[in-house]
C-alpha cells in the first residue's frame, strides 16, 4: 500500500492519512513518515464491522465520521458493512475487494488504487522509504552486538509459507555467490516459523553466520536501510526489503504470481527460480 500511501500525500497537501491494519506489521510505514496515524484493526470498534444489528451512532460510525473519506478493502459478502453504513446515514466511504480476481493479472497496487478514479500511479513508479533516526540508532546497536562490521547483506530463507520458501540448495548458492564476488557479509533474519528453513539453509551454506532474531518489522526495515542487499523468497520480509534495503533480489517460485504480488520497491529485482 505505500504507492497508495505516496499517491495520497502527493494530491492531498494537507493529507491525514490513518491506516486500520495490525499495528506491528504497519509500524514500518508509519516510522517512515508515509502515514500519521495507525488503528488497531483487530480490535475495537472495528468487530463491530459486520455485527448482524447495527446501531446508530456507534463506536464504529463516530470514528468513520471524524474522517472526510473511509475506504474498507473488504469483500462484504454478506451486504453487512453496506447495511451498517447505510443505518448511520455516511456517505464518505467506498467498499472494494481486497484483492484482484483470478481472471484479472493487475498488480495488486494498481488494484487497490482503481477506486481513486484521480490517481494515475503504475508501478512502474518505484518507491524507496526511509526508517527514523530512532530506529537506525536501534539497529546500529544490533549489528554492534552480533559483531557485523563493514559491509554486509541480509537472507530471509523462509515466510510465506512452505510452498514458497526459495528451496534451500539454490537460496544457499546464489548467497555464496554473492559474497565470494563482493566479499560482503552474509547476515540471516529469522522470523517466528522460520527455524526450519532458516536451520536447512545454514547447514547448506556451510558457513558460521550471524541469525538475527525477535526484531520487530520497523527495526528490520532500519537493518535492511543499512544492509548492502537482500535475498529473500515471497514473503512480507521481502516487501520491507524492496522498500528500505538498496537492492533486493526476490526469488519467486510457482506458487507465486510475480505479475500480482511482485515488490515494486526501487532497485529490486525479481526471478522465477527455476531459471537459477
Amino acid at each position: 500500500m505505500a504507492l497508495l500511501f505516496k499517491q495520497l500525500r502527493s494530491h492531498y497537501e494537507k493529507a491525514h492519512i490513518a491506516l486500520a491494519a495490525n499495528p506491528r506489521y504497519a509500524a514500518p510505514l508509519l516510522d517512515s513518515g508515509l502515514l500519521h496515524e495507525i488503528l488497531d484493526g483487530n480490535s475495537s470498534p472495528f468487530h463491530l464491522m459486520y455485527n448482524d444489528h447495527p446501531q446508530k451512532n456507534d463506536a464504529l460510525s463516530r470514528l468513520i465520521e471524524r474522517y472526510d473519506k473511509c475506504m474498507f478493502y473488504t469483500s462484504d459478502i454478506s451486504g453487512e458493512l453496506v447495511k451498517r453504513l447505510n443505518v448511520n446515514k455516511l456517505d464518505n466511504y467506498c467498499i472494494h475487494p481486497p484483492f484482484p480476481p483470478a481472471s484479472e493479472e493487475v498488480h495488486i497496487c494498481e488494484w487497490m488504487m482503481r477506486p481513486w478514479s484521480f490517481f494515475n500511479a503504475a508501478v512502474s513508479e518505484k518507491i524507496t522509504l526511509n526508517p527514523s533516526h530512532e530506529n537506525l540508532i536501534i539497529a546500529d546497536n544490533i549489528l554492534n552486538k552480533y559483531a557485523i562490521e563493514g559491509d554486509f547483506f541480509i537472507i530471509h530463507p523462509g515466510g510465506g509459507g512452505k510452498s514458497k520458501w526459495v528451496p534451500p540448495r539454490i537460496l544457499a548458492n546464489k548467497v555464496r555467490r554473492h559474497a565470494d564476488e563482493t566479499a560482503q557479509r552474509p547476515v540471516v533474519i529469522e522470523g517466528p516459523a522460520d527455524s526450519v528453513a532458516c536451520e536447512e539453509f545454514q547447514r547448506l551454506l556451510g558457513d558460521s553466520i550471524p541469525v538475527i532474531k525477535g526484531i520487530t518489522p520497523k527495526v528490520l526495515s532500519a537493518l535492511l536501510s543499512k544492509s548492502s542487499a537482500y535475498f529473500g523468497g515471497d514473503s512480507g520480509v521481502s516487501h520491507l526489503a524492496s522498500l528500505f534495503a538498496p537492492r533486493s533480489t526476490i526469488l519467486y517460485g510457482p506458487d507465486s504470481d510475480i505479475r500480482v504480488w511482485r515488490p515494486i520497491g526501487s532497485g529490486t529485482l525479481c526471478i522465477p527460480w527455476e531459471t537459477i
